[in-house]
């Protein structure tokens, strides 16, 4: 106050004390946050592998379920015609079920037609159980990114995404390499039988990491169906051009030219 006085008589002129900032702390995912992003990746690269799982032991399924050489490939393309109609509408079923139930009913039915195809003796059989195993596997490979993006902070979610990625990318590398080993070592139907252990731990992460969420039945009842078979008859139409489009053309300019 003396001072204030000496430089001019006036309090208000005094410098100000200067103002201590607040950095607000960080907080990083929990343990429960981390099991959560553990299980989507887990899913994640159930799925991937199961894609190209069956390429190496295509030739010994064919010949145990008797089906021709270009009937084998319905096997491959049943899975990715279903799985690429499920993804788009995946964020839409966690909304409509929740995302805890509904990634658990999923891993619970990709078991189950796992298990299907593995016991199969027959063609139609086999593509029931991969058209299955697609529509359930391909829910959780965009669901696993939903996790990681609601789940962990900012200042993580490169983590989580690069895991994400690099998992995405070890499935269809792995899947010829395990399937080929299992069929030469074991049995073809192993390819298959392999996904009950993993489906366990699955279920069992994402019971652990995943809190309940209440379901909306409403939505599910008016939601847009027509759209939606709209939907999965373009997607799945234009899976099986391009994937026995090519094969076709290919046997009938074998054909023209013998």
């Amino acid at each position: 106050m003396a001072e204030a006085l000496r430089s001019g008589g006036n309090p208000a002129s005094a410098p100000a004390a200067p103002k201590v900032s607040k950095v607000s702390k960080v907080s990083n995912a929990s343990s429960a946050d981390w099991i959560a992003v553990a299980a989507g990746s887990l899913g994640a690269l159930l799925a991937t592998l199961d894609i190209s799982i069956t390429n190496s032991a295509l030739p010994q399924i064919q010949g145990q379920i008797g089906a021709a050489g270009t009937e084998g490939t319905w096997i491959s393309t049943g899975y990715l015609m279903s799985e690429i109609v499920i993804i788009p509408l995946a964020a839409w079923l966690t909304r409509v079920f929740g995302l805890r139930r509904f990634l658990m009913w999923n891993a619970i039915l990709f078991t189950a037609f796992s298990m299907m195809c593995g016991l199969s003796h027959s063609l139609a059989g086999m593509v029931i159980g991969r058209i299955g195993q697609g529509f359930a596997g391909g829910a959780m490979i965009p669901t696993a990114q939903t996790i990681i993006r609601t789940r962990l902070p900012r200042h993580q979610m490169p983590i989580g995404m690069s895991a994400f990625g690099l998992i995405v990318l070890l499935g269809p590398l792995l899947g010829p390499v395990v399937g080929g080993w299992l069929t030469e070592n074991a049995d073809w139907r192993w390819c298959f039988f392999l996904n009950l252990p993993i489906s366990v731990a699955l279920v069992t992460l994402l019971y652990l990491g995943l809190k309940p969420e209440r379901a909306s039945l409403q939505a599910f009842v008016k939601a847009d169906w027509l759209g939606i078979a709209g939907l999965a008859i373009g997607l799945s139409s234009l899976t099986v051009v391009l994937e026995e489009g090519s094969a076709s053309a290919g046997s009938n300019r074998r054909r023209s030219h013998g």
